[in-house]
């Protein structure tokens, strides 16, 4: 069977049309004094992905799919858990560019500390991310959607289509409806003898299913966006992906984002739960034919 969906042009001219309310201490002098920084101090430090260090304590984040609803999440999520991470100290909106100045953590990336700590250390770590993620799991969907902490749009570049975003989505079936391209069983009528039929025909039954409310989720938990000092979890960063999702998604969007980590994936039974058998493998019929590969 040939692959079901191409996907669209990028347009990231009107992303941030609407957004101007989710800035944080937005005052000219903070701008003003962000901008020189990125022209001064900027160049004193190594850029780290969008993440531009402009002192030892602060970090400015900015690029093309930066938004400031990263921002409003950040401030969301110091204000209403524990979890640590980056402080916002402003984000703003410049020609039609989102910068959001940040808390520079002091911390090595999980990847080193599993080099190092001992296994009572690492079943420690464990041990708080799973109580982080109790928290996350602990906050009240507002509605009964798919959508951003502050009911907006969300990012992720493993799905193709949702360039340079997607949603916000009433419901969980209608994010499932346009996961897979508008796919509806009768368009496959003519596939029925082909076991890809059979496949797809299961992952549409599960995602036109019920489902339990959503959740707040990070939904790119890599190793190398939780760091650690002293054997502690220190920051959770890198939350652009993250919003009100399914409850699989965090799962789900750990394990197959992380497919060559193979050593990872052993360990997110550690501080996840495992969603049932049957949204697994809806998620890995999915990913074949509507995942970034």
């Amino acid at each position: 069977m040939a692959s079901l969906y191409l996907p669209p042009g990028y347009d990231f001219d009107a992303q941030h049309d609407g957004t101007e309310h989710l800035a944080i201490n937005n005052t000219w002098l903070r701008r003003f004094l962000t901008r020189l920084a990125l022209h001064t101090a900027a160049k004193f430090y190594s850029r780290d992905g969008l993440c531009i260090p402009i002192s030892k304590h602060k970090i400015v984040k900015t690029g093309i799919r930066t938004h400031l609803t990263e921002g409003a999440t950040l401030k969301y999520l110091e204000e209403n858990t524990s979890i640590p991470v980056p402080k916002v100290f402003c984000s703003f909106l410049h020609k039609n560019r989102a910068y959001i100045v940040m808390e520079r953590i002091q911390g090595d990336e999980l990847p080193t500390a599993l080099n190092v700590l001992s296994p009572e250390a690492l079943e420690g770590l464990f041990l708080q991310l799973r109580k982080f993620i109790q928290e996350l799991r602990a906050l009240k969907p507002p509605t009964t959607g798919v959508e951003s902490c502050v009911g907006g749009s969300l990012f992720d570049s493993r799905i193709p289509r949702g360039n340079p975003r997607f949603g916000p989505f009433t419901t969980i079936q209608n994010f499932h409806f346009w996961l897979r391209d508008d796919l509806k069983p009768e368009d496959l009528q003519d596939q029925k003898r082909d076991q890809d039929w059979h496949d797809l025909q299961k992952m549409m039954d599960r995602q036109d299913g019920p489902c339990p409310p959503p959740v707040f989720t990070h939904g790119d938990l890599n190793p190398f966006n939780i760091l650690v000092r002293e054997g502690k979890v220190v920051g959770i960063i890198d939350w652009e992906f993250s919003g009100w999702y399914p409850h699989y998604w965090e799962y789900t969007s750990a394990w197959f984002g992380n497919i060559t980590r193979l050593e990872w994936q052993s360990k997110l039974d550690k501080f996840l739960d495992r969603p049932p058998l049957e949204d697994f493998e809806m998620e890995k019929v999915r990913n074949k034919w509507w995942g970034e590969c």
